[in-house]
């Protein structure tokens, strides 16, 4: 006999041993796995537990069995045999290789082992995790086989109900199957109140003790369900759309009122990841746009979504759009998803001084009508050229500047940064960085100079020898005399304000006057250094330029702290004391100290809910139909319309309850308006009246 076979036949007993084992222990675990599918989730869950159960132990067995080799065999026989003498591998060790003695030795062990028995070698039960298991498993199958399953009924509740007695409901359960949409699993109840998501169908299943002719279910606002029997229990379906209010109604008898809340489905919130701004403007170079968006929802994103574009073309009045659309399939979660694009600038035409829209379009997993969002706009702007405008000489050399001024501390800071940089510089550069800060320094002088009454003119005539010169009287190219027909002269009107401007004033601008004249010397002080350092900065040398921007900014700041405006106390003007009258104690004439609180009368909407509130605080009858109507036409501006409504149905099953009147009256509480904290505005009037107003102001 071979080694092999010698080791298999001695180790067979052992190795049914261990799986017998592992199924001994197994099994009843399976089967409690499956007791517990078959009641919660039907017959094919039971089955798939079943299955798996089985797999796992009989791969927990074949891992078990795979230590009988021939170590393990060698190890027992010189263990539990003393006759092997401890050499029991010379069983296993192939002929040729012995010497005499040891082939000897050999045929010796075999003549041993053939009285003996490869069982021996078996280990034993293993009782105590048998024993563990099957108690377990007995355990949870009695439970599984006792609790209600889906399919089933709750089980009835003992009660002493004998022949002739009213029905009385013993029993109840509540099954609940959400959308299959959601991913939610079914769940059951054993109380009447619950919360669903939108959709859900909702079973009842109900047990009475002395069965009633008929049941049915009564919902808020007169709606019947029926119950239908079924052997002992009683059964109903409903599909639940909106939040409601019912009780059980049988034998002419209802019981108390349940809830049921629906949980609605909430459309998918979108989150820009990137751009982080909304607007964002394209550097140069730039050939892609990516976009990023996180999308989350409480049941399920769509896959797919649709990036809606939008490019504008055109200047001025004359903008046309040009919309596309791309879609987009998501990464990641059914309830997180990321959706990523990057946009091709060229190939989507934009044009300088234009944009492209992004909107992402995205719904939920709901299959009837999904929910749609769209994502803020996101836009990516190619800046215009700025171009060269023509303004006199200037115009026609120099870029126009963004329509803002700077001040003469950074003019200073930027001549000085160009100091410092002049040997790093070439001449030709110097020369035109030290010509844009001249610019600079000329729009600032210009603006000081306006409030000394300076005339100014962005675009001044030249003068060439092609164009006469005008007369002095020359207004507009036309003059007195010119040859042209200018109609009888215009008669002045007495008290207009241009007639009285052209006559006595000339008019330099808003802040012409407004200064007196020791800050307008000091200011015109300035506005000369000024133009020096504009001269040396136009000329490239910003180092002669600085002294006169030093000055400049010092006389400023003089100007600034010199300038204050005073303003004269004035205090109430009172009228005139009597002296006849003091010290007489006479009060003839004398206004009321105090007005009289007049009692807040409640507004349109809140009349109904304000008068059931005064007449709860008695003992008076409330007209609860009247509040009924008023609830179903405010529903919603009510928080909690539910409760609002049970509020008012347990005041009419009792109206002598104190505590159903006190909750209802907490109710009316908080949907009646608050008086206001102050007086209030008046109103605002009709269109005429704010048409006057306006021109009052």
């Amino acid at each position: 006999m071979s080694a092999d076979a010698f080791v298999a036949t001695w180790s067979r007993p052992a190795r049914l041993r261990s799986i017998a084992n592992a199924f001994a222990i197994g099994l009843p675990l399976s089967l409690a796995a499956a007791a517990i599918g078959w009641r919660t989730h039907g017959t094919l869950s039971a089955l798939v537990l079943l299955i798996a159960g089985l797999v796992g132990t009989a791969a927990i067995a074949a891992l078990h069995t795979r230590r009988f080799d021939r170590r393990w065999l060698v190890r027992q026989l010189d263990s539990t045999r003393p006759d092997m003498e401890d050499s029991a591998d010379l069983l296993l060790a192939p002929a040729p290789s012995l010497n005499p003695l040891q082939r000897l030795q050999q045929a010796r062990l075999h003549a041993r082992l053939e009285s003996a028995a490869a069982t021996a070698l078996r280990p034993g039960w293993s009782t105590h995790a048998i024993t563990a298991a099957s108690i377990v498993g007995i355990a949870v199958i009695a439970i599984g086989l006792l609790w209600p399953g889906p399919e089933g009924t709750a089980p009835l509740l003992p009660t002493a109900a004998t022949r002739g007695s009213p029905p009385k409901l013993v029993a109840q359960r509540l099954l609940i199957t959400p959308p299959a949409y959601t991913g939610l699993p079914i769940r059951q109840s054993d109380r009447l109140d619950a919360r669903a998501p939108v959709g859900s169908r909702l079973a009842w299943t109900l047990r009475f003790a002395a069965q009633p002719a008929a049941a049915d279910l009564v919902l808020l606002g007169g709606q019947r369900v029926p119950l239908t029997r079924a052997g002992d229990g009683w059964t109903a379906t409903l599909r639940l759309d909106r939040s409601t209010l019912y009780r059980v109604g049988f034998a002419g008898m209802t019981g108390p009122l349940h809830r049921i809340d629906v949980i609605p489905d909430t459309p998918p919130v979108i989150r820009v990841v990137e751009p982080e701004r909304t607007l964002t403007p394209m550097t140069r170079g730039q050939q892609r746009w990516s976009l990023a968006f996180d999308v989350t929802d409480d049941h399920g994103v769509a896959p797919a979504a649709s990036l809606r574009l939008i490019v504008t073309s055109g200047e001025g009045e004359n903008i046309g759009f040009r919309e596309t659309s791309m879609a987009l399939t998501g990464s990641g979660a059914a309830r997180r998803k990321a959706f990523r694009a990057s946009l091709d600038i060229a190939a989507l035409g934009l044009t300088p001084g234009n944009d492209i829209v992004a909107q992402l379009i995205v719904a939920d997993n709901r299959p009837s009508s999904p929910q749609r969002v769209r994502s803020p706009s996101l836009i990516l702007r190619w800046p215009p050229d700025l171009g060269k405008e023509a303004g006199g000489m200037d115009g026609m050399v120099k870029t126009v500047l963004p329509a803002y001024f700077r001040s003469q501390r950074q003019v200073i800071i930027d001549a000085e940064a160009l100091e410092a940089r002049r040997r790093r510089l070439p001449a030709a550069t110097f020369a035109q960085k030290s010509d844009e800060i001249g610019v600079d320094q000329r729009a600032l002088r210009l603006r000081y100079g306006a409030l000394l009454g300076d005339e100014t003119s962005d675009a001044p005539v030249l003068p060439t020898s092609d164009t006469p010169e005008k007369p002095k009287d020359a207004a507009d190219g036309h003059a007195a005399g010119d040859g042209h027909d200018h109609g009888p002269p215009k008669q002045k009107v007495f008290g207009n304000p241009m007639d009285v401007l052209a006559d006595y004033g000339h008019a330099h601008g808003e802040a012409a006057g407004l200064l007196d004249a020791a800050s307008a010397a000091l200011l015109r002080q300035a506005v000369d250094a000024m133009w020096q350092s504009e001269l040396n900065l136009r000329q490239g040398t910003p180092d002669k330029a600085l002294p006169h921007a030093y000055l400049a900014l010092r006389l400023i700041k003089k100007v600034q702290q010199a300038t204050r405006i005073y303003l004269a106390r004035t205090g109430p003007e009172l009228p005139p004391i009597d002296l006849t009258r003091r010290m007489t104690g006479e009060r003839k004439g004398l206004g009321t100290p105090s007005l009289a609180l007049l009692p807040r009368t409640a507004g349109e909407g809140d009349a109904v809910p304000a008068a059931a509130w005064r007449t709860l605080a008695g003992s008076g009858e409330v007209r609860l139909d009247a509040l009924q109507r008023w609830l179903m036409a405010n529903t919603d501006k009510i928080a909690d319309s539910l409760a609002f409504a049970a509020a008012i149905d347990a005041v009419a099953r009792d109206p002598a309850c104190t505590r159903c009147r006190d909750a209802l009256r907490r109710q009316l509480w908080a949907v009646i308006a608050p008086p206001p904290a102050q007086v209030p505005r008046r109103p605002a009037g009709d269109a005429i009246g704010r048409r006057y107003l306006d021109t009052q102001e």
